[in-house]
């Protein structure tokens, strides 16, 4: 289970509310932990029952074609929780590009 187009949307409305300052740094993280926790519960589902549940996967994003970056909700959190960082300024670009060119996409590995 690599990249999860079904789950596009829901970040997609969730990177808008938050560029649109419609919610905040911590309800967006919040937002994106909720994605991760059901992709993690669906790729459980997949699995063979004896297999161990600590897969070492995380929910990961990629902003636009040609993004070289698997963008972590880690990597969110730490770059914009300092806005005047320049990782916060090239974070905030790079998702405003993906959304609008409708490129951002979901993975879980």
């Amino acid at each position: 289970m690599s990249q999860l187009p079904h789950y596009t949307p829901i970040a997609s409305r969730a990177f808008n509310d938050y560029l649109d300052n419609q919610i905040d740094l911590d309800d967006l993280i919040a937002r994106l932990r909720e994605i991760e926790l059901q992709v993690m519960h669906d790729d459980t589902e997949e699995e063979d029952e004896e297999e161990p549940a600590e897969t070492g996967k995380v929910l990961w994003f990629r902003f636009f074609s040609g993004d070289p970056f698997q963008t972590t909700i880690r990597d969110i959190e730490n770059d914009l929780r300092d806005p005047a960082h320049p990782n916060s300024r090239i974070l905030l670009q790079g998702i405003a590009l993906g959304l609008e060119a409708e490129e951002l996409e979901v993975h879980y590995a």
